[in-house]
């Protein structure tokens, strides 16, 4: 169910804070969410941690400006490309954290050490390309490159997460780089048990209860609202 657009812009506010609490995203990165009429709600180009509800622009399929006074983000067409791709994405966030450069580098997936991994159990493909996405076919590439995952990294640049809506989309955001950071921590240990993938699937029927659910956003929510 697609939210009431002036819910999404102060939700969408709330993303973007706890992504800059949480330290996985900087002066770049950008957060989209698809409305109701097939418009585009967007952060502008600007630190996604900085943007009021003012600042929101929201853009056509085409990644054309509609409405709000920013301007549209440079790799705007990652996110119009993945739309079009997939129509059961209805948010989408890109981001730098270095974690995810630093595994996409070594030509690796996101392994599933811990539960926090466990939306991510069908593959992490890698995007090979340090190029910025400014063109639609660079975004179709990518989202061919992201399939029907839930996300990509992308060799030298990043990572992109798709989700359902936004509650689901920052928690996907912050466990990718969760469970990336302990990749790194346990490359150096010899052998490595991963979650198999009927665990995987187990652990997402009870990471969608809704208790569990509002138990993990009332947390991040709560450091960064007082």
């Amino acid at each position: 169910m697609i939210e009431p657009i002036e819910a999404m812009k102060e939700k969408m506010i709330i993303v973007c804070k706890i992504l800059q609490k949480q330290r996985v995203i900087d002066g770049y990165g950008h957060v989209t969410a698809r409305l109701s009429d097939g418009r585009i709600l967007s952060t502008p180009h600007m630190p996604p941690g900085k943007v009021a509800v003012r600042d929101l622009i929201i853009i056509d399929g085409q990644g054309n400006k509609l409405e709000g006074a920013g301007e549209p983000n440079g790799e705007t067409s990652m996110h119009t490309s993945i739309y079009k791709a997939r129509p059961d994405v209805q948010s989408i966030l890109h981001y730098h954290a270095d974690e995810l450069i630093a595994v996409a580098a070594s030509g690796q997936e996101i392994k599933v050490l811990s539960n926090a991994g466990v939306h991510f159990y069908r593959g992490t493909p890698i995007y090979d390309s340090p190029l910025l996405i400014r063109n639609h076919q660079l975004g179709d590439k990518l989202a061919a490159t992201l399939g029907d995952r839930s996300a990509v990294l992308l060799r030298g640049h990043g990572g992109t997460v798709v989700a359902k809506n936004l509650d689901q989309l920052v928690r996907r955001g912050l466990d990718l780089v969760r469970s990336a950071k302990l990749q790194i921590m346990a490359s150096t240990l010899d052998p490595l048990k991963t979650h198999s993938d009927e665990e995987c699937e187990q652990m997402i029927k009870g990471h969608e209860g809704s208790d569990v659910q509002r138990r993990f956003l009332d947390y991040y929510i709560s450091e960064v609202v007082d």
